[in-house]
């Protein structure tokens, strides 16, 4: 989590935990992926713990933790998210119409990734949470962009877990760009994490 160590390796735990028992559930294959995103999260959440030690105490490792978790944040998240929609959508139509923004977010997350990497810089603490400066390598036109992607490739699912899942994290991103609009990428990261427990109960695994 973004406000402290202890409190991002207990989200970490939980999810982790969450995320196994989620997988253990799931019998479609095709679902796996989906079923897979609490411990994709937990491990996200766990190296964001670990920069906050690193920060405090092993500054040398803060930059190549900065890049893992922003290897997920950035590059990661903007593909899965719509492959994983693709996968499991029964509808040709909507298949077709999502396998657009499969493409779309494979050129923004390796966009935003790549630009990170050009001028990488590590972590900080700012505000009682992790600042990652990446935000500053990007316009809010593309950031929008992203939002777009992983939000409304599962708007356009037929699965209502799908839909349910993505409106939650929609409704994340404007409450972390009202309140914590500096540190957006650790908040939003964590808001999504959270709301990905809700995958447990999902009934078409």
């Amino acid at each position: 989590m973004c406000f402290s160590a202890t409190a991002s390796f207990a989200t970490s735990a939980v999810l982790g935990a969450t995320g196994v028992a989620t997988l253990s559930k799931t019998k479609n294959r095709k679902a796996y992926l989906l079923s897979s995103i609490p411990l994709l999260f937990a491990i996200q959440q766990f190296i964001e713990g670990l920069i906050w030690v690193s920060i405090n105490s092993w500054p040398s490792l803060t930059l190549p933790l900065t890049r893992i978790f922003l290897f997920f944040a950035l590059f990661l998240w903007p593909i899965y998210i719509p492959m994983m929609i693709l996968l499991i959508e029964p509808i040709k139509i909507r298949r077709i119409i999502i396998s657009f923004f499969c493409a779309g977010g494979a050129i923004i997350g390796t966009m935003f990734f790549m630009n990170f990497l050009q001028q990488p810089e590590a972590a900080s603490v700012l505000n009682h949470c992790i600042y990652y400066p990446d935000q500053v390598l990007r316009s809010t036109l593309l950031n929008c962009i992203y939002v777009f992607i992983v939000v409304c490739s599962g708007l356009i699912s037929s699965r209502p877990i799908i839909k349910i899942l993505s409106l939650l994290v929609f409704a994340s991103s404007i409450i972390t760009y009202v309140f914590y609009v500096t540190n957006f990428t650790s908040v939003w990261c964590f808001f999504a994490a959270i709301i990905s427990l809700i995958l447990f109960f999902n009934p078409q695994k």
